[in-house]
């Protein structure tokens, strides 16, 4: 067994841009402005529709903002958790 514990920050660093990369296109978009000057009912249920998917797109890309400083976290973690456990191991 080795000593340390082999952390990848590289492979770190990729999982999270990979996430914001994600989340980068997930931005909220408005709707047209012809699609505003309608009166019928059925528009606007969809224009409900559509706001709530936004609603759920704005959610979704906070939550993945969330992911990647919780992965470049952990990998932060790990590397300071392997050095204490190195130090320890080194004083037996």
């Amino acid at each position: 067994m080795g000593d340390k514990i082999r952390i990848d920050q590289r492979k770190v660093e990729e999982d999270a841009v990979l996430l914001e990369g994600a989340r980068s296109r997930l931005e909220r978009a408005p709707l047209d402005s012809q699609d505003m000057k309608t009166t019928l009912s059925a528009n606007a249920k969809s224009k409900a529709a559509y706001g709530n998917s936004q609603e759920r797109l704005s959610d979704l890309s906070g939550l993945l903002d969330q992911e990647v400083k919780n992965i470049r976290s952990l990998g932060a973690a790990f590397v300071e958790f392997d050095e204490m456990a190195g130090a320890v191991y080194a004083k037996k």
